[in-house]
């Protein structure tokens, strides 16, 4: 186990957060993919537990552009979060997704309800609605990042 992880899940049980029957899932959050699916169905109101660590560079080869889990302190409409800053570890509930296909072209295109919230580096977060817990950064043009985030996510039984 990785230095850091293991200092998170002591901190966690230090801090009472882990009891029994919790499920501990760690989740690799690329900064060049939009969003990372955990692979957890949630319930409303449900609290999970996010403890991340990582560095991303939200302009490959620009030092200055680099920042943690709580993000760089610039915001933007480029962002699904407009009120938190730009690059900070963010979530979603995926309620449904929709696929409309064009009777033109033949393409699909996917439509999805969703619920975003923000994670930063270390929070308790009550889930808002039902469905699939996705992780993602706060930035919509994702395709000259480098890096990723290490997240830790504790679930308790529904």
């Amino acid at each position: 186990m990785k230095g850091g992880r293991r200092l998170t899940l002591v901190c966690l049980l230090v801090s009472g957060l882990l009891v029994a029957g919790d499920e501990i899932r760690t989740i690799v959050v690329p900064g060049n993919a939009a969003w990372t699916d955990t692979g957890i169905e949630v319930i409303q109101g449900q609290e999970v537990e996010f403890a991340a660590e990582g560095t991303l560079s939200l302009q490959k080869g620009n030092p200055q552009a680099d920042c943690g889990p709580d993000g760089y302190d610039l915001r933007t409409l480029q962002q699904p979060l407009t009120d938190r800053n730009l690059g900070a570890l963010i979530g979603k509930v995926v309620i449904a997704v929709t696929v409309i296909k064009d009777k033109k072209t033949e393409q699909e295109k996917m439509d999805e309800a969703a619920e975003f919230f923000y994670v930063g580096a270390s929070s308790r977060v009550e889930m808002p609605t039902k469905g699939r817990l996705f992780l993602g950064i706060n930035e919509i043009v994702i395709g000259d990042n480098a890096g990723e985030f290490t997240v830790t996510v504790v679930t308790g039984r529904e």
